[in-house]
């Protein structure tokens, strides 16, 4: 394997301006050498529009493919759905860090990405291999699910976690535009497939997770031919030397904050399941879908900061972050207030009068989203540019932990609305302790603010 650094990588990280040829005679002491260009320093408000355009076209179709689910599949074959997804959603977000990792030593002089995305590639097959094979072992002997079902969840696994893999990449080289053209086409694919096989076909709760299969695999095949660039040419890459060990062992942590936010989003589910019957389990989705939906203002500035924050300094870096942590909250807010006021309206239009009854929970869930809306941001701190996957992974432990104990205690007396209880203590106290983590790692004030120095 060659150790020759890939000259179009290295490129796109070091982001140089190369001065004229004219000034190669000049003499080596310059008095305005110019500041080092930073990926997507000067793009912040133009990728957060971007990525707002892209979602605000994604929300539709996922919208568009939620009616078609319970419109087809009815609340027991949604609740199927849902927990059909959900186990493999948990093993991808567990592997599908290993883009963000790779990201997380571009900032470092001499990396060769080639060689990284290699090993981040080779460590997603291999690892989501295994992750299949456990996938479809416990899929197929839920009564909820059964074989056939276990069997295209699992399929679905090793592409997500390809296609994840690279658009970690993309947004450490700040190509954002490509990075929302992949996110896009998951729900767009997997609407296409379920036209053709729920709606024409009528294949039901199998069919459903065959189309978000497939979907992934035509998106992962987009996304590698579309990132050629920071691949090609291929090597085998060696996963068990020092380089692929670090890279899996930073991943695997930021992962495991990714499946502990996913378990603390759906611990609920579990308990619900428990207590109540499937079809509470599909109402409820619909309420959590709709309340995490408005995380959609804070997920696009978190994408637009990440490639600035991971090559800035310190100190700018920490003001990015905190600048775009308060506009979440306080877009996030607005949004809410919206959400709040139609969802009585529009969800039995929506998703039929069988669903009506998701409107309390959702409005029980709106200040904890609201509450969590800038921990999407603050992880691009703690996580990317710190290393400091840890603390990530103690505010995602405490939420899980106090969302999962007031599932246990609201769900028994209050149903579905206690479920959504128990996940708004989780969000809120989550959401504070990560802004005290951030404040206390960068130096700054309960605001978000430099602190004043005393002068002596």
């Amino acid at each position: 394997m060659s150790e020759t650094p890939d000259r179009s990588a290295s490129a796109a990280l070091d982001g140089r301006a190369r001065p004229a040829p004219g000034a190669d005679l000049s003499p080596p002491i310059s008095p305005n050498l110019p500041r080092r260009a930073v990926p997507g320093a000067k793009a912040v408000a133009r990728n957060t529009f971007e990525t707002l355009l892209f979602r605000g076209l994604s929300t539709p179709v996922a919208l568009l493919l939620v009616v078609i689910q319970s419109r087809f599949l009815e609340p027991a074959g949604r609740g199927a759905f849902v927990l059909a997804v959900l186990g493999v959603t948990i093993f991808s977000r567990l592997l599908g860090q290993l883009g963000v990792a790779v990201t997380n030593r571009m900032g470092q002089p001499g990396v060769d990405l080639r060689q990284l995305v290699h090993r981040a590639l080779a460590l997603g097959i291999l690892l989501g291999a295994i992750g299949s094979a456990i996938v479809f072992t416990i899929a197929s002997v839920s009564e909820d699910l059964g074989p056939r079902i276990a069997f295209f969840a699992a399929l679905a696994l090793i592409p997500n976690v390809l296609w994840q893999t690279v658009s970690g990449v993309l947004l450490g080289l700040a190509r954002v535009r490509l990075w929302n053209y992949i996110q896009l086409l998951p729900p767009l694919l997997t609407v296409a497939g379920m036209v053709v096989l729920v709606v024409i076909l009528d294949t039901g709760v199998a069919g459903a997770v065959a189309s978000w299969a497939l979907a992934n695999a035509l998106t992962a095949a987009f996304a590698l031919v579309s990132s050629h660039s920071a691949w090609r040419p291929l090597d085998v890459p060696n996963v068990v030397d020092p380089v692929s060990r670090a890279l899996a062992r930073l991943a695997i942590a930021m992962g495991a904050v990714q499946v502990i936010n996913l378990v603390s989003y759906r611990a609920e589910l579990f308990v619900l399941r428990r207590f109540e019957e499937l079809r509470d389990v599909g109402i409820y989705s619909i309420a959590m879908q709709a309340a995490e939906a408005m995380w959609l203002v804070a997920g696009a500035l978190a994408t637009a900061v990440t490639a600035p924050v991971v090559h800035e300094s310190d100190e700018r870096a920490a003001e990015l972050i905190a600048r775009s942590a308060r506009r979440a909250l306080l877009l996030t807010a607005g949004v809410a207030v919206i959400v709040g006021a139609a969802a009585p309206f529009l969800i039995p239009l929506l998703f039929g009068k069988d669903f009506a009854d998701a409107v309390g929970p959702l409005a029980v869930l709106l200040p904890g989203v609201v509450a969590y809306a800038p921990v999407t941001v603050l992880v691009v701190y703690l996580s990317v540019r710190r290393g400091r996957a840890r603390l990530s992974l103690a505010v995602s432990a405490v939420a899980l932990v106090l969302t999962s104990i007031g599932s246990l205690v609201f769900i028994p007396v209050f149903g579905t609305t206690g479920a959504a209880l128990a996940s708004t203590l989780g969000y809120v106290v989550g959401g504070a302790l990560a802004w005290a983590f951030f404040i206390r790692l960068a130096g700054l004030g309960w605001t978000g603010r430099p602190l004043r120095r005393a002068v002596s």
